[in-house]
């Protein structure tokens, strides 16, 4: 758009006014680029349109380098008043970025910024020339609209005899002119204006006029006492700033008899129905009424309408209903009937015939209404952010808000984008220049947003409008809300709030609940905190737990079963049935939740079941990984389990802790949790604690490559297993051993207990660590060089990794047969392998892993000659080991880059890499 103070007119003589002054505009052929680029403003308009607009069909052979030319000469004098860059060049053509009169006034109809004839002062053809009749045409359709709604003002019949002479067959304007002259008492005069249309007509056109004058006419010779009703003009006057909403404008282009805007409170429903009421209000000559129904009852609302028709109170009769149907009829009026609560209250108010206009804005979606009638709805949605934006800088100033881009984006997350909350924060920001949008936002962020975000002298808060939606709910909806409030995840799933009571569907219908796809429902950050305030929470949080609780008990029974410290009852309302996948889809819905509820847990002194939701979850990390959340739960439900005094549970958490620590290559952590857990179930004389303590300490030795040591706690955690007669504790502990012979380089050492352990867990149907145990077996047959056995086993493992839905699982399967397809001699399919590895990796967030594949996939380049793909993967494996460390790993990286720069010839790099390799390896 063009810079401060700058316009360009075409609403009569064609115009540029900039900060410096109007634009020195040069003959007919200038005025007549600005005007036609004006006409398209923020479009290209192609050379070869603009020559036909500018010279008709036959233009000179000159007439492109012409047309150049004088835009050249626009441009400056453009630039002369202030205004550069306005008019630019772009591919096949020019374009104007202008803020333009008629467009204004396409907007807001109004007549002022008309100054004469359209586009006066150009010469134009084709197109051009039906542009200048389209502008004419809404400037006598406006006229129409200003003086259908003045026709009891004494110039009325003045003015509209010479817009008629003007206009000699415009029925419509016509038909103004005989009802002015009607309610003026000239009844004769206004039966001769209707003689004079029907004969003009005749000669000219051949035509009768229209059925709608030909039906005033007969009301005005049978003297209509329907023809004095008032005209009523009663839209509310335009937001002063409003932005957006395009999508939900353009669906209401066919007009729809009943219209429906519902929307959360303070959405700005009634700020989109009066604008979009203004835009079309031209089309509905016989009046527009407003009622505010909030607090009128179905009869007073009624009574109203008939007033507002122009019915004196005296004459209301009492069959209001029939009576508002007959003034009705065969008019065009718009009804606007604002905040409506049910769809009782509107069904007296429905016109008779479809002529009418029925607009409606209600927070509840008044679905009832559509039994009765047809019903187009428009559901308000939030802002988006640029809308948002847009709208916060419209109202404060686009000054302010360039001048802090970064407060005005938190402004707007502050505000949840409700329009409401940004008209609340711009005006407090406007009665004071001086203060920043930074302190705006502080002050938000250290306060109630709900007491900041009102105005001194207006008591239209985000409180406020929020409680009024609130005081309209049964109170088994009211309660559900305020327990929801409590739910602190981004959305929930029906099925918590069905399991919490009724009432799901009142606050869906009265927008306080919004549904966001897939079955999960939110409520916005303000309502939120609004419904935190709105009452006693009662029990709503250990209802909140005891679901997750619940799901995670019958969860845990499906992927582990070994986590048995927890019993709950079975329950029937499960949103899974006992199908592993299904299971680890509905738990992976909620993984962020399951985190956010151990928090609120741990927050409300819940101690109990802080430990147990992290318990109930072993077994999900397990197969899922994100063991950074894990680090965070287990160290809530190690300090829940501590103020308990349960030491088992305590022993039970640091071992998960420890689990997870390690997982995130934080293992010298992992080992000290561990160790206290250990010293735990040793007083408890736990042994099946102690042998998995045992067994966990060993895999921390073993990351650590601190091998003797990893090999004295595995036989310490296979005898205390056998000692308990833990047959899978035993066989899993020798799988761990098998690994860690493979990690030492000693394969053939691996190969007896790996075997012996896998014989258990087919006989115990333990898939997983099946799994786990023909990874083991793939990885010592690739250490052998024995190949094809070694690609058998990494298939099975990932068949079986597939079947149970473990993705640690499957990444490792997978990338142990890119490895071994790579040492086959067929990089381009062990690329494919740890392509797919590397993407399960990231989904896992286990950044060791996903380092360890970067350098397997760079020598998958190297083999293929891709130089420039594997320096891409080394440098991201070198960037994610900063996050994930690991020693040996690293200094593998470094080796292979060494490797690498050589091939490249980049000496100095190579040398460089292999330093680090040294230092590695030394450190």
């Amino acid at each position: 758009m063009l810079g401060t103070g700058g316009e360009v007119r075409i609403l009569g003589p064609v115009e540029v006014c900039g900060p410096y002054g109007r634009a020195v505009l040069t003959g007919a052929r200038q005025r007549s680029i600005v005007a036609v680029l004006a006409l398209r403003a923020g479009t290209p308009v192609p050379v070869d349109r603009l020559v036909d607009v500018l010279w008709g069909e036959d233009p000179p052979r000159t007439a492109v380098r012409s047309l150049h030319s004088h835009v050249a000469r626009v441009r400056q004098a453009l630039a002369d008043c202030g205004l550069p860059g306005a008019l630019m060049t772009k591919p096949g053509g020019y374009q104007l970025d202008a803020s333009v009169d008629a467009v204004t006034f396409e907007r807001t109809r109004d007549l002022s910024l008309w100054r004469g004839e359209p586009l006066a002062g150009t010469e134009l053809f084709g197109w051009g020339r039906a542009e200048i009749d389209r502008l004419r045409d809404q400037r006598i359709a406006a006229l129409e609209t200003y003086w259908g709604e003045r026709l009891d003002r004494r110039n009325a019949v003045e003015e509209l005899e010479r817009l008629v002479v003007g206009h000699p067959t415009r029925e419509r304007l016509v038909g103004l002119l005989m009802r002015a002259l009607h309610l003026g008492g000239r009844h004769a005069d206004a039966l001769e204006v209707f003689r004079r249309l029907r004969h003009r007509l005749a000669d000219e056109l051949g035509a009768d006029p229209g059925p709608d004058i030909t039906a005033l006419h007969t009301a005005i010779l049978r003297r209509d006492p329907s023809l004095h009703s008032a005209r009523p003009a009663q839209l509310p006057a335009r937001a002063g700033h409003f932005t957006g909403r395009a999508a939900e404008f353009a669906s209401l282009a066919g007009l729809p008899p009943i219209i429906v805007v519902s929307g959360v409170a303070g959405v700005g429903k009634t700020t989109f129905a009066v604008e979009w009421a203004r835009r079309v209000a031209d089309r509905f000559p016989d009046g527009q009424v407003f009622l505010d129904l909030q607090r009128l009852t179905p009869a007073q609302a009624l009574t109203e309408m008939l007033h507002s028709l122009g019915v004196p109170a005296d004459r209301v009769p009492a069959d209001p209903s029939a009576t508002y149907r007959t003034l009705l009829h065969g008019k065009r009026v718009l009804i606007l009937l604002d905040d409506v609560r049910r769809a009782r209250d509107v069904l007296p108010l429905v016109p008779g015939d479809q002529g009418n206009l029925l607009l409606i804005t209600s927070r509840d979606t008044l679905s009832a209404l559509g039994t009765h009638h047809a019903v187009h709805t428009i559901s308000l949605g939030l802002l988006s952010e640029p809308e948002a934006h847009d709208l916060f800088a419209d109202i404060l100033g686009a000054s302010r808000v360039h001048a802090e881009p970064g407060a005005t984006a938190e402004l707007v997350v502050h505000c949840g984008r409700l329009p409401l909350a940004l008209r609340i924060a711009a005006a407090r920001l406007a009665i004071r220049p001086g203060r920043r949008i930074a302190d705006l936002v502080r002050e938000l962020t250290r306060n109630d947003p709900l007491d900041v975000l009102s105005v001194d002298g207006d008591d239209r808060t985000v409180r406020t409008v929020f409680a009024s939606a609130h005081r309209t709910l049964s109170p088994q909806a009211a309660r559900l809300f305020r327990v929801l409030g409590e739910h602190p995840g981004a959305s929930f799933p029906a099925d918590l709030a069905d399991a919490m009571g009724p009432g799901l569907d009142e606050l869906v219908a009265s927008h306080l609940v919004g549904e966001v796809g897939n079955g999960r429902y939110a409520l916005h950050d303000l309502i939120r905190l609004f419904a935190r305030q709105s009452g006693d929470l009662g029990d709503g949080v250990e209802r909140l737990l005891d679901r997750y609780l619940t799901i995670a008990h019958a969860a845990g029974e499906v992927l582990n079963p070994r986590h048995d410290l927890v019993t709950r009852p079975r329950c029937d309302d499960l949103p899974f049935t006992e199908d592993r996948v299904e299971v680890l889809a509905c738990l992976d819905a909620e993984r962020d939740n399951m985190l956010h509820m151990i928090r609120l847990a741990a927050r409300s002194g819940l101690h109990r079941e802080t430990w147990q939701l992290a318990y109930l979850l072993t077994g999900y990390f397990e197969a899922r990984g994100n063991w950074a959340a894990r680090v965070e739960q287990c160290e809530h439900a190690v300090a829940a389990a501590r103020a308990l005094g349960d030491q088992r549970a305590e022993a039970e958490m640091l071992r998960g802790q420890g689990i997870a620590l390690q997982m995130t290559s934080r293992i010298a952590e992992a080992m000290v949790v561990q160790r206290q857990a250990l010293a735990l179930v040793r007083e408890a004389g736990d042994l099946r604690g102690e042998a998995r303590l045992h067994n966990n300490i060993a895999n921390a030795h073993s990351e650590l490559r601190e091998f003797d040591l990893a090999l004295d706690s595995y036989r310490a955690a296979m005898d205390v297993h056998g000692a308990a007669g833990d047959e899978v504790g035993v066989a899993l502990a020798r799988r761990n051993l098998g690994y860690t012979y493979v990690r030492m380089g000693r394969p053939e050492l691996a190969v007896e207990p790996l075997f012996a352990a896998l014989e258990t867990f087919r006989a115990k149907e333990n898939l997983r660590l099946e799994a786990a145990t023909l990874m083991s077996l793939g990885n010592a047959f690739h250490r052998l060089a024995d190949l094809e056995p070694a690609l058998r086993y990494f298939g099975d493992a990932l068949r079986i990794s597939r079947e149970i839905t473990d993705d640690r699982f499957e990444a490792d399967a997978l990338t142990g047969l890119g490895v071994t397809q790579l040492a086959l001699g067929d990089p381009a399919v062990a690329r494919e392998c740890l392509t797919a590895a590397l993407v399960v990796c990231r989904a896992l967030g286990d950044g060791h892993r996903e380092a360890s594949t970067l350098r397997d996939l760079a020598d998958a380049e190297l083999a293929l000659g891709d130089l420039a793909a594997a320096r891409d993967h080394l440098t991201a494996a070198l960037e994610a080991r900063t996050q994930a460390p690991d020693g040996f790993e690293q200094a593998r990286a470094h080796r292979t880059f060494a490797d690498l720069e050589g091939r490249s010839g980049r000496w100095t790099e190579a040398a460089r890499h292999l330093a680090a390799w040294l230092r590695t390896l030394a450190g």
